[in-house]
């Protein structure tokens, strides 16, 4: 399942919408591994062969589809440069996913998992960080161009 959660902002609130740009962020949790889980759910006894593969594969979906833990999908808007960057960095470096750990791994889901190994992936999409970033810096030097009110 996908949950898309709504959009929040990181930087000072500005009036108009086109001072920000939307970064997107994707959140999974799967397993570590699946063999066990197939080898004990898929199995057939057909003696054709075509009939015994779809056999499989039907199972083996309906065991994967089964084991889908979810994932989030978040927009978040940026209207600074500077805390852009920062959430770019911390995502490169690794402590982003640490944060969200805490958040996404709760112990509900170890408890639904039993002892089964769980992992979470972060996504975020470089092209959408550069794009952002561009965006960002031309707001910023449009912004220092503008006549002041005083003037």
């Amino acid at each position: 399942c996908v949950c898309v959660v709504s959009v929040c902002s990181v930087g000072p609130s500005l009036t108009s919408p086109s001072f920000s740009t939307d970064i997107r962020l994707r959140v999974r949790a799967e397993y570590c591994e699946h063999g066990p889980a197939l080898e004990q759910g898929v199995a057939s006894r057909r003696p054709q062969a075509l009939a015994r593969q779809l056999d499989v594969f039907g199972q083996a979906t309906a065991v994967l589809r089964s084991r889908d833990l979810g994932s989030v999908v978040c927009d978040i808007k940026f209207s600074e440069l500077s805390y852009l960057d920062a959430f770019w960095g911390d995502y490169l470096s690794g402590a982003l996913l640490q944060a969200l750990r805490g958040v996404f791994l709760t112990e509900a889901l170890r408890e639904a998992v039993g002892r089964e190994a769980v992992r979470l992936l972060v996504s975020v999409d470089e092209a959408d960080y550069e794009a952002g970033r561009r965006r960002l810096l031309l707001m910023e030097e449009e912004g220092g161009r503008r006549p002041t009110e005083a003037s």
